[in-house]
């Protein structure tokens, strides 16, 4: 998976796809300019609790578009730093006037608002496969006898894995599949290095350990998108598709706190972008029925409003964060 998406040469995310075109990945709500309203007024609150002036650090920037709507909206100018792994990607960010890093050691720790649309769940997995008995195999990648691409199952490449699964308390049936994320904790520790103090704000969809990993996905939700159709064979046009899993919520608010964060709260994304003050949003084109077509795909739950979560964490000592209650 981290070489189909982030090989330097081959992988998806260094072709720097044209989201939302017909052969790129889905553009959900990065597109929408009221998306970017709402993380502005996020980041706004954020600093009203905090007392000065944040840095904004976007994690994986797409086409620099959502970057562009949020500072648009923002009263003050702010220190705007997007981490793009793609260099295609970056340069279109850099394009946009976005000042786009590869490496977040670049960065010295700082007062940092952090989000991430649809980040973690874009971070590789390893697939495993219950046996029985508590045993459990690592699926590989291996190659037939006509040298194409298949799994097979062997002994884990790593006790983490076990562990991991030991941690959400989860015990795999006989031949059921699921992914496991073992890049969460070091990315949250980047993360960590960076914000002093602030919040992390993630927008993505996945589930509590005990319903991911119940037999609702006997097969796991290791999936992939390609030519904006969903397709479940992640090795079917390696390099030109887009591959995704839910995110683990258990496991990601536990490892967060072993770094150092605090969980501040998981709340659907149509509620928190209600709390935060969507309904109030005005396009530039002063359209009303397009800026309320905007709301209601954000908001609404039989729409985008419970499709995706969001994961809100902060450094000690801070109050709650934005949108984990209705605007006043």
């Amino acid at each position: 998976m981290a070489a189909a998406l982030y090989d330097e040469n081959m992988g998806f995310y260094a072709k720097a796809p044209k989201i939302g075109s017909p052969d790129g990945p889905f553009d959900t709500n990065a597109r929408f300019p009221a998306f970017g309203y709402a993380i502005a007024k996020a980041i706004t609150y954020a600093e009203k609790v905090i007392g000065f002036p944040l840095r904004v650090l976007e994690l994986g920037g797409g086409t620099g578009q959502l970057g562009n709507n949020i500072i648009s909206c923002l009263e003050n100018d702010h220190e705007y730093v997007v981490l793009e792994p793609s260099q295609g990607l970056r340069a279109n960010q850099q394009q946009r006037g976005l000042h786009a890093i590869q490496n977040i050691d670049s960065l010295p720790p700082k007062p940092t608002f952090v989000f991430g649309n649809e980040v973690l769940d874009a971070l590789p997995v390893h697939r495993v496969m219950g046996m029985g008995h508590e045993e459990v195999l690592e699926l590989y990648v291996d190659l037939d006898e006509d040298g194409e691409f298949c799994e097979q199952p062997r002994p884990l490449s790593t006790m983490a894995l076990v562990e991991r699964l030991s941690g959400d308390r989860v015990q795999l049936g006989r031949g059921q599949v699921a992914e496991i994320c073992l890049e969460l904790k070091p990315f949250f520790k980047s993360i960590w290095r960076v914000v002093d103090p602030g919040y992390v704000i993630f927008v993505d969809y996945g589930d509590h350990a005990s319903n991911l990993y119940s037999h609702r996905h006997r097969n796991g939700t290791l999936r992939s998108y390609y030519h904006q159709q969903q397709l479940y064979d992640q090795f079917f046009a390696v390099g030109q598709q887009d591959l995704t899993a839910d995110v683990d919520y258990t496991a990601a608010c536990f490892l967060a706190e072993e770094v150092g964060f605090e969980v501040d709260g998981l709340i659907p994304q149509g509620i928190w972008l209600r709390n935060l003050g969507i309904l109030d949003y005005k396009g530039p084109t002063g359209d009303r029925e397009s800026d309320q077509e905007e709301i209601d795909v954000l908001t609404r739950p039989a729409r985008l409003g419970s499709t995706f979560d969001v994961l809100i964490f902060k450094t000690k000592g801070l109050s709650n964060g934005p949108g984990l209650q209705p605007a006043s």
